[in-house]
């Protein structure tokens, strides 16, 4: 598993239900592993809020890479 890698959650955990993921996502790995984690990012919706400020809804998160498996490599 490298940066870039396209990777799906294949692991159901407290800790990455909480953040608002799931079995079946996908993310990038934007990190190289470290401690047996890498960081995910799942890339949400661009939307701008009342005051006219651009925001996202994407979630990083540090993922265990035991509960990950490359879709696409980079």
């Amino acid at each position: 598993m490298k940066v870039l890698d396209k990777v799906k959650f294949i692991k159901d955990r407290a800790e990455y239900r909480e953040r608002g993921v799931n079995i079946g996502d996908t993310g990038t790995v934007l990190g190289e592993e470290r401690n047996g984690y890498v960081l995910v990012v799942i890339e949400g919706e661009i939307y701008q809020n009342k005051d006219g400020v651009y925001c996202t809804t994407d979630i990083d998160i540090g993922a265990r890479v035991e509960d990950l498996e490359v879709v696409k490599e980079s």
